[in-house]
């Protein structure tokens, strides 16, 4: 098993054949996704919709939610908090 700091550190994994879009049309890449990595996980339906019903009351989108959530995680571990995680929370304020 490869150490957790490969895991992190190495690049994502390049598609063999370009992606395509549920149209079969070619996926048009997303500079303001240009290194960056995506965070998922699954959870039950009363979740999820909770989840949405407090974006909406808070007026935030997901992914300022989720940040808000990571940030909070490593405050708890004592965790150095990266600046582009601070700039999203100012940004959410």
């Amino acid at each position: 098993m490869r150490n957790l700091k490969a895991l992190v550190d190495e690049p994502a994994p390049q598609p063999a054949a370009p992606a395509l879009t549920r149209n079969n049309q070619p996926k048009r890449p997303r500079p303001d996704r240009a290194g960056q990595r995506l965070v998922a996980a699954h959870f039950d339906a009363d979740t999820f919709k909770s989840f949405k019903i407090l974006c909406a009351e808070q007026g935030a989108t997901t992914q300022a939610m989720v940040s808000e959530a990571i940030e909070l995680l490593f405050r708890k571990y004592h965790k150095p908090i990266t600046a582009k995680l601070t700039e999203q929370a100012a940004a959410r304020d």
